[in-house]
């Protein structure tokens, strides 16, 4: 098959073993809940054929227009006829995404929380600090405000509480501090002028021994906040169960702990079955089991796919499977 005109690629994370893990067949109806540049993807769908659908969510518009443009081959013609269906929604509309496809259960889910090559390289969706560029981080820039509004007029609690909270930086307080001292000269609105109000902030004996740069962790929590990350995994993975059909199973990839633990703790949670006080002689409480956790342990990515795919290495994929 030839490369298509999607370039640069982006590099799936774990393929191989989501694509073991889901186990799809052919005549499956699989929901890829963060389609992105379409890599899972296009595998999952060639296991869906035929007589399979494969749909794909991205709250990203860009995303799915790119992939549309330069869909050539099998996927144009999937497209075309409708076994592959893209939709832009975000990954916790999964009822709503079914709706429109015509189908009331999905067979296999997957959700690979981490964002694409192209969308951290893009000065103009300012998630990075390695370029300059504006303070916006929005995953759908046609909705909502971008990152240099909460910035600029939030509270320096308000700011320390995201910092901890969602990035667990241990000087929030001197960083959200910092940040409202600097804006009192003029407004911070890109990411360069973040990076190093931060980075003036941080203790200099500290920041000499960090892995990361001290930058990194106060991005990842302005970026949770302004995209409402963890409310909308959360309304996933309590909604999930609803249109998994029995059997199904569900992947999801995760790059940090505050993510790893809620998916953790959602699988271990439908996992359980009856919560009665042991001394109960007979059920009261009618809980049963709604899934069953198919990874005890996370899988990881290998050292090979780290070293191909530096990425990777944060990476950790959970399953579970509807009982």
């Amino acid at each position: 098959m030839k490369e298509t005109k999607r370039t640069p690629r982006h590099v799936p994370v774990l393929l191989g073993e989501v694509l073991e893990s889901l186990a799809v067949r052919p005549g499956m109806t699989v929901i890829d809940g963060t389609f992105g540049g379409g890599s899972h993807a296009e595998a999952l769908w060639r296991d869906t054929q035929p007589g399979g659908m494969l749909i794909g969510l991205d709250r990203d518009p860009s995303a799915l227009a790119r992939f549309r443009e330069g869909a050539d081959g099998e996927m144009r013609e999937a497209l075309e006829k409708g076994t592959l269906v893209l939709t832009h929604a975000n990954y916790s509309d999964l009822k709503e995404a079914l709706q429109q496809a015509g189908k009331e259960k999905a067979d296999a889910i997957l959700a690979d929380l981490g964002f694409s090559s192209l969308q951290i390289e893009d000065p103009k969706r300012g998630l990075s600090f390695q370029e300059d560029g504006p303070l916006d981080m929005r995953l759908d820039q046609s909705q909502g405000e971008p990152v240099s509004v909460l910035v600029n007029t939030m509270t320096e609690e308000a700011l320390a509480k995201i910092f901890w909270e969602y990035g667990e930086e241990p000087e929030a307080k001197r960083i959200a501090r910092a940040i409202i001292e600097a804006r009192k000269q003029e407004p911070i609105l890109s990411t360069a002028r973040l990076r190093d109000v931060v980075l003036e902030a941080y203790p200099k004996g500290k920041a000499r021994g960090l892995k990361i740069h001290p930058a990194t962790r106060v991005f990842q929590g302005l970026r949770i906040a302004v995209n409402q990350e963890f409310e909308h995994l959360e309304q996933f993975l309590r909604e999930f169960p609803e249109v998994l059909s029995e059997g199904g199973r569900i992947a999801v990839i995760t790059f940090h702990s505050g993510e790893d633990r809620r998916v953790k703790q959602a699988f271990q949670k439908l996992a359980q079955g009856c919560i009665c006080p042991k001394g109960f002689p007979i059920c009261q409480c009618g809980q049963i089991p709604q899934v069953k956790i198919i990874t005890k342990k996370p899988v990881l990515p290998s050292e090979a796919e780290t070293k191909e795919n530096p990425r990777a290495r944060s990476a950790k994929l959970r399953v579970a499977e509807k009982c």
